[in-house]
């Protein structure tokens, strides 16, 4: 019985001891899992010019003191010496975030009581948010930025040079000149709903541009790509699903002459507010839309060294949604410069002045900047000093669409009336409407803009046409498809043959070497090829079929 007793006893603390052990390994287990589970926090940008931790918003507080948004664990962030914040616990999903910029006295009162909010900076909130209630914020009065799933990319952007002394050019002068307040009047009833704007050859009211307005918005986003194809330009849909919703944005391209891989973007959202039937969207952002519309139309007749590419995003009203997974999508490409317009009509007090935001504290602040200073030096230049005012703010303000390329490295700017003492009233209302925008502030903002975008594309003054016929030496027949390449001192530019066999350029004025070449067959180059504004310089090449060629055979030294 003793010994019974004490075989029981033996195996009871056996048991307590296992489960011990068990309950020990489990805690430790949950203390590693809690300090390296991502949280959300406010890390402070304290000398730093580029955070070093997963960052996914830079933003400035109503202190005028900068801090990163970073997603990263416990241990990442004590490890890093930062001084944080933790904003929540559970970040396993950036996406569920969104920072909403007040626009609206006592919008942030408000959100407090209604949302998820989990910090108040005294300038803007950042919420735990489902995307089915962005709307709903962002009728408080509120811009919205909803964090992306991969934090920003900070890099050195594209080499964008900014001219020593800025002169005046004709034909600048000559493009800004065509821009007219009854056609900036005109577009803009059209795309507010005032007057009806013909849509697939029939009149169509566009009483909203809300994203899930459905056919409203369709009709609109068709609008500016009929417009921007009898134009003459490269038009396409970019179909985008994101947030909780899908739509489209619209792609217009003009080729540069001579670096057509470079790429210079003039964008605005055309999507509006609120989510009711009628949302006219005059100046939020009918305007920035219409400045696009007009820079497309005229500069499509003229010649450039870069590449033009105007596009409208729909989803910016619900965190920048489209132009994030554009922007994504051509993270790739080489983007020297990106020209934001949201909110280019409202003027009411302070006289005419407009922002330009660029980023503070990135790698990318200089290029922003000398974006920045070109429409600095336009409005100078070109006589519109007396009625634009800009002031350069390196703030690093999100919320539009310029935001989803700096989070991939790309130069941008925001360029927006005077959203820090001016903001318009009637912000995201049915009020807002073409009768209470200052047309001519709205004119000759969308002037600058056409210089501004012109001179950061590079205008071809003198350009002259090179063209000619590539063929087969041994037919005589002509070789469609066949690359050409036309160079002149560091500079080159490619074309193909069309179905005849004939290539054609348009260039700048100075000597060219032009090589041509087709599979299967030898290259040719010619050199000294001299391109003129006065005539069409025509050089025809012929190529070798590569079979055709007789290699002599190799003689060996110990040959007899």
């Amino acid at each position: 019985m003793i010994s019974a007793m004490r075989h029981s006893t033996t195996w009871i603390r056996r048991v307590i001891l296992l489960l011990s052990l068990w309950a020990l390994s489990a805690g430790i287990a949950h203390a590693t899992q809690g300090i390296d589970a991502p949280v959300l926090a406010r890390a402070e940008m304290t000398g730093a010019s580029t955070p070093t931790l997963p960052t996914y918003a830079l933003l400035r507080d109503a202190n005028n003191r900068d801090y990163a948004l970073v997603v990263a664990s416990l241990s990442q962030l004590q490890q890093s010496g930062t001084t944080f914040r933790v904003l929540n616990a559970n970040a396993s999903r950036a996406s569920d975030f969104i920072i909403a910029r007040e626009r609206r006295a006592g919008a942030r009162a408000q959100a407090a009581q209604q949302f998820s909010v989990l910090y108040d900076d005294g300038r803007q909130i950042v919420a735990r948010l489902p995307f089915a209630q962005a709307d709903a914020l962002s009728a408080l009065g509120f811009s919205l930025q909803r964090l992306d799933d991969a934090p920003i990319v900070f890099r050195a952007a594209p080499a964008l040079r900014a001219p020593r002394v800025f002169l005046p050019d004709p034909n600048v002068a000559a493009m800004i000149a065509q821009v007219q307040s009854s056609t900036v009047s005109d577009y803009t009833a059209q795309l507010s709903g005032e007057t009806p704007a013909t849509i697939g050859g029939a009149p169509y009211t566009i009483a909203s541009r809300h994203t899930n307005s459905g056919t409203h918005i369709q009709k609109a986003t068709q609008y500016v790509y009929e417009r921007m194809q009898t134009l003459g330009l490269t038009t396409s849909y970019h179909n985008w699903s994101a947030c909780g919703i899908s739509n489209r944005n619209v792609i217009g391209e003009k080729i540069g002459a001579t670096r057509p891989s470079e790429i210079v973007l003039v964008v605005a959202h055309l999507d509006d507010q609120p989510s009711i039937t009628y949302a006219p969207g005059a100046d939020d952002n009918a305007s920035g839309s219409v400045g696009v519309l007009i820079a497309a139309e005229i500069l499509r007749q003229y010649n450039f060294e870069r590449t033009l590419r105007f596009v409208f995003f729909t989803g910016e009203e619900q965190g920048l949604c489209g132009s994030n997974r554009y922007a994504s999508d051509v993270s790739g490409q080489n983007i020297v410069a990106v020209h934001n317009l949201d909110m280019i009509a409202w003027n009411a007090v302070n006289g005419p002045t407009l922002r330009l935001h660029t980023r503070a504290s990135d790698p990318g602040y200089s290029s922003d900047l000398v974006i920045a200073n070109t429409f600095v030096n336009v409005v100078s230049a070109y006589g519109l000093s007396g009625n634009l005012s800009p002031i350069v703010d390196p703030d690093s303000i999100g919320f539009s669409d310029h935001a989803s390329f700096w989070a991939r490295g790309f130069p941008a700017i925001l360029a927006i009336e005077d959203d820090v003492s001016d903001f318009n009233a009637y912000y995201h209302t049915t009020n807002d409407r073409l009768a209470r925008l200052d047309l001519t502030y709205f004119t000759n903002f969308v002037k600058a803009s056409v210089g501004t975008v012109a001179h950061l594309a590079l205008p071809l003054t003198e350009t002259g046409v090179l063209r000619g016929t590539v063929s087969d030496a041994a037919t005589l027949l002509p070789l469609p498809n066949a690359w050409v390449q036309a160079t002149w001192e560091s500079s080159s530019t490619f074309t193909q043959t069309n179905a005849s066999g004939v290539y054609t350029f348009t260039l700048p004025v100075a000597t060219y070497s032009v090589t041509a070449s087709a599979p299967r067959y030898v290259f040719q180059t010619a050199t000294g090829i001299v391109v003129t504004t006065t005539i069409t310089t025509t050089r025809d090449l012929s190529l070798t079929p590569a079979s055709q060629i007789i290699f002599a055979p190799r003689i060996s030294k110990n040959a007899p």
